[in-house]
């Protein structure tokens, strides 16, 4: 079982080098983290971008990237199909965006996979290293589904179920956000909560256990359990593996925390053809670098047939 970032990286070192297809790695931190995945044997990278920004950037850091596949193009989308597409054809094992906007990712995504009638409903997972937690941690959908209705919650939790499976959580326990009232109706996310809870436990989710809590204090705290000013009190043993938001806004906002707290963070997208690292535009080489080491670790496993 995968326990840490640390963990992940030695994997990476014995499973690599993968192919990895880069989106426009035009910035310093970007191409350094490519520079240095190379070096340390987890990667063969493929430069999708820009010549002459991959060029200028790749002598700013040190790399000679003479010796490397380069697919010149400019158009953001284009770049972006291009190393998609890639993917689902088998020529690379992972891709990692680079300093490109998202949207184009995931619609690259979105379309190789209804062209491979795949059925697979696109999803983020951002996962957290936390001090004291025996586990990585997920916050799912951080990426793609605004605000998803019943069915599209099922297919997000098959995902990060299966991301789970794949870092060698057998059972992995999630917790579904919501909100209830004491007076009134409950709340459309409570009511998914409820169903949700009933589809874990008739194995429709594949092997995972669904918490009874269904908010912070719930789950560290116990029912009726308050946060203070201070920590004391939480038993970190409790942390899901998964936290499923009710819309995408909740889980970026919880994802993100890690920017004022001792936590290191990747974001991965499995689609059903490998992996796809998402890092921020605004992280830095180190973080970028765990991020591409979570891709060639998934991927391996993906290869392998790891459920």
């Amino acid at each position: 079982m995968i326990r840490s970032l640390s963990d992940i990286s030695r994997l990476a070192l014995e499973k690599g080098p993968k192919k990895l297809a880069v989106l426009a790695p035009e910035d310093e931190e970007f191409m350094l983290a490519v520079k240095r995945s190379w070096e340390k044997g987890c990667i063969e990278p493929v430069l999708i971008g820009d010549r002459d920004k991959m060029a200028r950037v790749a002598e700013t850091v040190g790399f000679d990237i003479s010796r490397f596949e380069q697919i010149v193009e400019h158009d953001r989308q284009t770049v972006s199909d291009l190393g998609i597409g890639m993917l689902f054809s088998g020529d690379v094992s992972v891709v990692s965006k680079g300093q490109i906007t998202t949207s184009y990712v995931y619609r690259s995504i979105i379309r190789a996979e209804a062209k491979a009638a795949s059925g697979m409903t696109v999803t983020v997972v951002s996962i957290w290293e936390v001090p004291g937690v025996d586990h990585l941690v997920g916050f799912t959908d951080s990426g793609v589904n605004i605000r998803p209705d019943f069915k599209t919650k099922v297919e997000i939790l098959r995902n990060a179920v299966f991301l789970c499976h794949l870092l060698g959580y057998e059972t992995p326990g999630i917790a579904v956000l919501s909100g209830r009232r004491t007076f009134g109706e409950d709340l459309p996310s409570y009511a998914d909560y409820e169903l949700l809870r009933r589809m874990a436990g008739s194995g429709c989710l594949g092997d995972c256990e669904i918490l009874e809590a269904t908010s912070i204090a719930e789950i560290f705290l116990g029912a009726g359990g308050r946060l203070k000013e201070s920590f004391d009190g939480i038993d970190l043993s409790k942390t899901p593996h998964i936290f499923l938001a009710p819309c995408l806004d909740t889980a970026n906002i919880l994802a993100k925390l890690d920017l004022a707290m001792d936590i290191k963070r990747c974001s991965i997208s499995v689609t059903s053809r490998g992996a796809v690292c998402i890092p921020a535009r605004s992280d830095l080489s180190s973080a970028i670098e765990d991020q591409i080491e979570m891709g060639v670790v998934v991927a391996d496993r993906i290869q392998e047939g790891v459920r």
